[in-house]
């Protein structure tokens, strides 16, 4: 060795442990520290002098919060220990491997063995073994002279009743009260001493013999425990023994032994310590890990527990599973390297909040990239790991597949939109049928006026003028004789009279007719324009009148209540202006004002009636489609508007499901209201008055 520092008096053989440690480890430097006792400090380089080493382990407070081995493979890369300067800065160790020392009764830390390397790199797991075994030589050393401490009190093993001596007094106080065991053998294994600590263990009375321990002993313990005392009187070395006790009432306890030789003091000293809560302890724990190993390794969701940074620490099987990478891949890797990175952004902007303490969990949809390129659909909570008050340094995240879900519905909207635009055809094709109604009227009012017309023409008085004209022309200059003197003549004023009022009524009816002829064609271009008009692209908002929608879905269908007798009464209140995509509106009144029609006329009624009324509602407009048609049963009630059902055996089951979608898309509603079979039905729209809608247009 190169060098070894000390911080005080510490036993050559925990050097050598440390020495040793070095050397399995291939570690240039390596060090012992027992808590008040003092420090070694061993190096194999000439890169530390002992003057600078430091009288304690800056990484001991970790290493005694670690269960086995705390190894810190590059102390650069790990912001708990990066602080730690007092080593990593000043000399450049930038790797450490330590455990605490562990009093074998009782939970106590004895201190701290370590190695420390100036360049990163990790210990194979035959070194792991080996540092683990030398701590545990390392803890005997210390308990075996912290025994031989406590026996040098006194200089024979039984206590000393002399009032004389003082020190073999207090000895003998002090072995007597000891929350140990304590007993003093002769050389062949027999029972010289033993203080109250060691017959309350055992259960036994002062005068017991020398084989009465071994009765209170776990029946599992017994045979071993007494084969291993007789090979220990044959052969003497100092040896130490772990069995346990049962009570009467079967309660078992977990003791250590130790068995030494005194100096100056004729066979055997032993001490005995109850380690039964550390056991316990340590099997709680093991258990609780084999519980967190089996839920972490097996469960049916992904874990990921990462750093502050996103670097992945650990993961289980079905993580790695979804993503397609194995351990040695994924270990170099972090959050955003397998994150799409469309939702990089998104997600990375509430783990900040999650960080800073804004917010508890952050719950989020994102896409994972697998290994072969495609993309996984998941939906991640993630939480920060606490330590009681530390600041925490660790998140879980839980990751669950949702690429089935996002596919099913991607197919439904696709399904929904085809839906919608055969609803949206199915309701134009009826608005067309409509038209073709309205027009098929009035080309009847136009046939009726044009048929008119030629008949007042046919019959028409023209010819006769011709017939008058031709007669005085043949008289030619007697025409005033023919006039004055012949029956004939005297009649053409008459005549004329007569005719002159016949042209007079013909010219009125034909104007009439040709009026009604005109006003007829008007409706014909205004319908057609209508239709135009709703048959543009959909989606474009417009502000317009209430009234002049419920007008235009009457309209469509005014044809269709003259031939079915049904009564149009309006209700129509003064309501402001809406903006909307008037499309989807005049699709849902048709749909309602059709439904209404039917209704009415299936009811077989005389006096059938549509009632169309406009209130004000919350947050816009209320239109009312009322009937007193055939009505709605209260079975059929919930399911009105599921896409599919329909109660006439001509309907498609799609109208009423397309104008609640419809509604919903605007911003509104659609309900129904009714009181049972032949007491009709109002149907309930409501409308937002679109002014935020038209404010983001």
């Amino acid at each position: 060795m190169a060098g070894i520092a000390s911080g005080g008096a510490l036993d050559t053989a925990l050097s050598g442990v440390a020495r040793f440690a070095a050397r399995i480890c291939g570690a240039p430097w390596a060090s012992i520290i027992v808590n008040g006792s003092g420090a070694a400090w061993c190096s194999q380089t000439a890169g530390l002098a002992p003057s600078d080493a430091p009288l304690s382990d800056p990484f001991a407070p970790y290493a005694s919060q670690t269960v086995g081995l705390l190894e810190i493979a590059d102390i650069a890369l790990d912001d708990r220990h990066r602080a730690s300067g007092q080593m990593a800065g000043l000399h450049g160790i930038r790797f450490y491997a330590g455990c605490a020392l562990r009093s074998s009764v009782g939970d106590g830390i004895l201190g701290t063995l370590a190695v420390y390397d100036t360049a990163a790199r990790e210990l194979t797991p035959q070194q792991r073994e080996s540092l683990l075994m030398l701590a545990e030589q390392a803890v005997d050393r210390i308990e075996l002279q912290t025994r031989l401490t406590e026996l040098a009190l006194f200089s024979d093993a039984r206590p000393a009743t002399s009032p004389g001596r003082d020190d073999n007094t207090l000895a003998g106080a002090l072995i007597e009260s000891a929350p140990v065991a304590i007993y003093h053998t002769d050389a062949v294994g027999n029972l010289i001493y033993s203080n109250p600590e060691y017959r309350r263990i055992f259960a036994l009375q002062v005068g017991h013999s020398a084989d009465a321990w071994a009765q209170y002993l776990h029946p599992d313990d017994r045979t071993r425990m007494e084969t291993a005392w007789a090979e220990f009187c044959s052969k003497p070395i100092p040896s130490r023994f772990a069995y346990r006790t049962r009570s009467q009432d079967g309660i078992e306890r977990h003791f250590a032994e130790q068995v030494v030789a005194v100096d100056g003091v004729a066979g055997w000293i032993g001490t005995i310590a109850d380690f039964s809560d550390l056991v316990t302890a340590r099997d709680n724990l093991r258990k609780a890990e084999t519980l967190f190993r089996n839920t972490f390794d097996q469960a049916p969701l992904g874990i990921v527990y990462s750093d502050r940074g996103g670097k992945l620490l650990r993961h289980n099987q079905a993580f790695r599973s979804m993503v397609g990478f194995d351990s040695d891949r994924i270990g170099d890797m972090t959050m955003r390297d397998i994150t799409c990175p469309e939702d990089v952004g998104r997600v990375s902007a509430e783990l900040v909040q999650l960080w800073n303490g804004e917010i508890q969990m952050v719950d989020v949809e994102k896409r994972l990239l697998r290994r072969d390129g495609s993309v996984l659909w998941v939906r991640t909570t993630t939480a920060l790991v606490r330590e009681t008050d530390a600041a925490p340094e660790l998140s879980v995240e839980f990751v669950r597949d949702i690429t089935a879900r996002k596919e099913t519905d991607q197919e439904l909207e696709r399904v929904n939109k085809q839906l919608m635009t055969a609803s949206r055809q199915a309701g134009m094709a009826e608005v067309a049928t409509n038209v073709l109604h309205n027009v098929g009227n009035i080309l009847n009012s136009v046939n009726i006026s044009a048929s008119l017309v030629t008949e007042r023409v046919k019959q028409s008085k023209g010819p006769g003028v011709s017939r008058l004209a031709a007669l005085l022309q043949e008289k030619g200059a007697a025409v005033g004789e023919f006039i004055a003197q012949d029956e004939r003549g005297r009649r053409i004023p008459e005549y004329l009279t007569s005719l002159g009022e016949q042209l007079i009524s013909d010219q009125k009816v034909a104007l009439e007719e040709l009026a009604s002829l005109r006003e007829n064609l008007e409706h014909i271009k205004d319908t057609v324009a209508m239709q135009q008009s709703y048959a543009k692209l959909c989606g474009v908002t417009e502000t317009i009148a209430v009234a002049e929608l419920v007008e235009d879905s009457l309209r469509l269908n005014a044809g269709a209540f003259v031939r079915h007798g049904v009564t149009l009464r309006r209700e129509f209140n003064d309501v402001p202006p809406i903006t909307v995509d008037k499309h989807k509106v005049l699709q849902i009144l048709v749909n309602l004002v059709r439904n209404a029609k039917y209704a009415c006329d299936e009811s077989g009624r005389t006096d059938k009636l549509l009632t169309l009324r406009i209130d004000k509602g919350p947050t816009g407009v209320r239109i009312c489609v009322i009937d007193n048609g055939v009505g709605i049963p209260a079975e059929n009630m919930s399911r009105l508007f599921t896409h599919g059902f329909t109660t006439r055996a001509s309907g498609h089951g799609f109208g009423l499901h397309s104008g609640a979608l419809a509604a919903q898309e605007l911003g509104g509603s659609l309900r129904v209201e009714s009181d049972g079979p032949g007491c009709g039905a109002t149907f309930i729209l409501e409308l937002p008055d679109g002014s935020e809608t038209a404010a983001r247009v």
